[in-house]
């Protein structure tokens, strides 16, 4: 299976790269032809001196002269292997980071299982960083070592078949070596790879967590924590490091041991008249590049070892089986905006207990539905199955009447404003925040989405106004300023479906009850889903759900439920600093 999986990522990488593939061994063969052939002309250089005649002359000039020739022509040909195999390489890697992502936007945001944006970002930059070097590397040391194999086995049995006897030795002493260190480099090179993504996630973690952890006076423990995974990461490379240098030293030794040994038995057979010193040159020149390849081929059994690991990293991306099939479903140009929940039930992957179960809902074209409950009930991932971030195990979501399933869920989010509680900002201007995803700024409609959003007043005291910059993650404004700067993203959309996931929970009083007005004339008409604690957000929707256990157990509006007893009633009267 992994082997199938291997040779499938191969093939897919290199369609349509074919020609620079060929064209790079190509120049690779002249560049690496001197290796190869020098010690034939070597050989019969030195042959020449016990020629007597003229004609040793002209054979002395050709052979220098071939042998100038192929010396010459490797500045030519490795700059030209160079240009394709770079062309070749830089592409696959250009192509497999885009498919990365690409594949990124295509998994479910909750049931899928890749891993922290630490690994994520290891894979898209590290593993693939691998697979872009390494494989030409490891091609160009297989690829000499098998011509320069084919080369001295030709000239040898020319001269003395018997001398090969050395060279099938190195054979099975070279596979065996492999064969010893082969899944000790592959376990090691494994453990490496995961530390460094653990250490990344870690990193990313720590990031995210400065403000929090200042806060809390926690800079050492969050340090000592870092530590151990970066400690983690200096271990498993200090013992990959030990692992390769071992099997390097020792794959040295015994081929020098055995250079040594075939030196001394191709003399021997000089003194017999076997051969001449001109084949012992020869020979121990073939069996130096030979032992130097092997060597370069034993060598690059960790970088193999490394890029596989890589490979099988990208791999657990590529083939993910949690994804989001849109490809060849009905495009939607516009919606009423009307919902149905029918006997909906969603688990999430590794536990047994589900999420929502039975969960029948309908929410009427231009209407207000809030959810409410405990920590736990459901709520969010009625959002989330809302959404199409994650689908349900039983029953079925309908919008205008049509079954989810057969939708592109791309074209229903064109017409969903979302806000939630966590602002997300990149370190742009406010304008180019609050019209993320358009190719161009309407800076008119971005005035009007921060005016309905309550926005504009701050925003218009800023020295450069909608163009000002906000810094990473929007850490220039205050949480509440951050806030209405999402509401406003989400309306400048004009959404049809508007879902307020906590969206004034940042908000003082002040702001609360500005932003408060603005939602309430942005839900005139618009199917509008609410999940809050305040309740100026929630009473004046046209129904509130409780949730309990995945389940509705009371649907009423705001007089209805407060005349009865149940969790909305008993929140309201035990906190009404919350609720009011």
């Amino acid at each position: 299976m992994r082997r199938r999986q291997l040779n499938e990522f191969v093939r897919d990488r290199l369609q349509g790269h074919q020609r620079n593939l060929l064209l790079t061994v190509l120049f690779f063969c002249f560049q690496h032809s001197p290796v190869w052939f020098m010690p034939i002309l070597v050989a019969r250089m030195v042959d020449l001196i016990g020629v007597e005649g003229d004609g040793r002359l002209t054979w002395l000039l050709v052979y220098a002269g071939i042998a100038l020739t192929l010396v010459g022509q490797n500045v030519p040909s490795t700059v030209l292997r160079a240009k394709y195999q770079s062309k070749m390489m830089r592409a696959i890697g250009r192509d497999l980071r885009i498919s990365l992502c690409r594949q990124l936007q295509r998994l479910s945001l909750v049931a899928s299982d890749v891993g922290s944006v630490g690994r994520l970002q290891a894979k898209a930059i590290r593993d693939v960083e691998l697979i872009e070097n390494a494989p030409p590397a490891i091609m160009i040391t297989f690829v000499v070592f098998a011509i320069q194999v084919v080369v001295a086995v030709a000239a040898i049995l020319v001269r003395e078949p018997r001398a090969l006897l050395f060279f099938v030795l190195l054979v099975p002493v070279s596979v065996l070596l492999m064969r010893h260190f082969s899944r000790r480099l592959a376990a090691t090179a494994h453990a490496y790879r995961r530390s460094v993504e653990g250490m990344g996630s870690r990193l990313t973690d720590m990031m995210t967590m400065i403000p929090v952890t200042r806060a809390h006076a926690l800079e050492e423990e969050e340090l000592e924590t870092v530590s151990e995974s970066i400690s983690r990461v200096f271990e498993e490379a200090r013992r990959l490091d030990i692992v390769n240098a071992f099997f390097g030293a020792s794959a040295w030794v015994v081929m020098n041991l055995m250079q040594v040994i075939f030196m001394a038995g191709s003399v021997y057979a000089a003194f017999r008249g076997a051969i001449t010193v001109g084949d012992v040159l020869m020979f121990n020149g073939f069996f130096v590049a030979l032992t130097g390849n092997l060597n370069a081929v034993v060598a690059t059994l960790p970088q193999i070892a490394q890029s596989r690991e890589s490979v099988d990293s990208i791999i657990e991306i590529l083939n993910a089986p949690d994804l989001e099939e849109n490809l060849g479903k009905r495009w939607l140009d516009d919606i009423r905006g009307e919902i149905e929940f029918r006997d909906v039930t969603f688990t999430y992957p590794k536990t047994e207990i589900p999420a929502i179960r039975d969960f029948s809902l309908s929410v009427a074209p231009g209407t207000a539905v809030a959810l409410v409950g405990g920590s736990g009930s459901g709520k969010s991932t009625v959002l989330s199955l809302l959404m199409g971030f994650v689908r349900p195990n039983a029953g079925s979501i309908h919008l205008d009447g049509h079954d989810y399933r057969d939708f592109d869920l791309r074209a229903l989010r064109r017409f969903v404003g979302v806000v939630t509680q966590e602002t997300v900002f990149f370190a742009g201007s406010i304008a180019d925040n609050v019209n993320f995803g358009r190719r161009e700024v309407d800076e008119q409609r971005v005035i009007e989405a921060l005016k309905l959003a309550n926005a504009w007043e701050f925003v218009s005291d800023l020295p450069q106004g909608i163009h000002t910059r906000i810094g990473d993650g929007g850490v220039k404004l205050s949480g509440g300023q951050r806030q209405r700067l999402a509401i406003a993203r989400a309306l400048i959309r004009n959404p049809r479906i508007l879902i307020l996931d906590e969206a004034t929970s940042a908000l003082d009083m002040e702001s609360q009850a500005l932003v408060q007005g603005a939602l309430d004339r942005v839900m005139k008409d618009r199917t509008t889903f609410i999940v809050s604690h305040r309740l100026a957000t929630v009473r004046h929707a046209n129904a509130i759900a409780i949730l309990d256990a995945g389940r509705i157990v009371a649907v009423g509006t705001h007089d209805e439920l407060m005349r009865g007893d149940n969790f909305y009633s008993r929140a309201v009267r035990s906190d009404k600093e919350t609720w009011e």
